[in-house]
């Protein structure tokens, strides 16, 4: 593999290598990873498999990869909103807006895919999910402090709880934006990204402010079965 790798330019391998994870991509986000063969991939890329087993490994690897392209950019800018926003007095609405704010960049950098793809695998619990779900608190880790100093007194397991939940409704709204409009009927058409983002932002800061006015535990035993309330 060395001296094949010699014989191949690096800008003309790094070309190839992008062309296999945009194709991965699109086509993991519209038929799902285990539905979609190595030999569909490379068709698609216009590349063979033998390049899939070089640039990646395996599926898995090509996976990984189509999921890193784009993490970087989510953490890199949510840490940009994060440092503006004032670790005192912090509201659920700063926080909503710094959490949805990166995937909306990533959308527009043409990322559509690659949201629908993680939306998918949170959905299906498909192949790929534990990869997102061990680097997702880890990369989250500073807003989960804020998050933490918003709602002093809560478990951390209901604050890890919220953020994975405020994920997947910013995932899946994000991941098919005309999908949104057209589950709203005739009404919805023209709707703009814009309104469509203001909205998600109001139900992510539902979902990370939790329940107003209930301490941690009322809203615990709310839902606990009466039967396991009397046996204590």
């Amino acid at each position: 593999m060395g001296t094949e790798a010699a014989r191949i330019p690096a800008s003309r391998g790094a070309a190839t290598e992008q062309r296999l994870i945009a194709a991965a991509e699109r086509l993991f986000a519209e038929q799902g990873v285990g539905a979609v063969s190595l030999r569909t991939v490379m068709q698609a890329a216009q590349t063979n498999v033998a390049a899939i087993h070089y640039h990646f490994g395996s599926k898995e690897g090509l996976l990984d990869a189509v999921l890193r392209s784009r993490l970087g950019q989510v953490t890199g800018e949510r840490n940009a909103v994060l440092r503006e926003v004032p670790e005192k007095d912090v509201t659920a609405r700063e926080l909503a807006r710094a959490f949805v704010q990166p995937v909306v960049a990533v959308l527009e950098s043409g990322g559509e895919c690659w949201i629908r793809l993680v939306g998918r695998l949170l959905a299906t619990g498909g192949d790929g999910l534990d990869a997102v779900a061990a680097s997702f608190f880890e990369r989250n880790a500073a807003f989960v402090e804020l998050l933490d100093r918003l709602s002093p007194g809560v478990p951390r397991r209901t604050l890890d709880f919220r953020l994975s939940q405020a994920m997947t409704v910013t995932l899946n709204v994000l991941g098919d934006v005309g999908r949104t409009r057209r589950l709203h009927g005739p009404d919805a058409a023209d709707w703009t990204a814009g309104q469509i983002v203001d909205d998600l932002v109001d139900v992510v800061t539902s979902v990370l402010a939790g329940p107003p006015g209930a301490p941690p535990q009322e809203v615990r035993n709310r839902w606990e079965p009466n039967s396991e309330r009397r046996s204590r």
